[in-house]
């Protein structure tokens, strides 16, 4: 299980605990604005946000555990075991793999409410 917190003040701060007792390799990783990024169902990314967080990598794609782009804008991906379920792909909607969906908000949304139109 993953816990984060957030507090709401004139500066920002995120955190969060990460309570696994193997490593995935996760370092601090750095995606520069306009790196591409290659989606499987959605449109690719070719200009967006700068982010950074903790990321394992896999074949050039960072593949984040939470991140905070150049707005300030955070998000985690947090581990919700027997209550998270995966969708069925469907006509006409932005079919976001879960590994890929941090990226594809932060890249694209400076703020919760652009997030939500998403």
């Amino acid at each position: 299980m993953c816990t984060s917190i957030t507090y709401v003040t004139s500066d920002h701060y995120f955190g969060r605990n990460f309570d696994y007792e193997i490593s995935y390799n996760e370092v601090v990783t750095v995606t520069p604005r306009n790196y591409k990024l290659n989606f499987r169902k959605v449109n690719d990314l070719d200009t967006h946000y700068a982010m950074i967080g903790i990321a394992a990598g896999i074949a050039d794609y960072p593949l984040y555990y939470d991140a905070t782009n150049e707005k300030g804008l955070s998000m985690a991906g947090l581990n919700f075991s027997g209550y998270a379920d995966y969708k069925e792909i469907q006509e006409g909607k932005d079919n976001v793999s879960p590994f890929e969906f941090i990226p594809w908000i932060l890249g694209q949304c400076s703020t919760v409410g652009e997030a939500k139109k998403l």
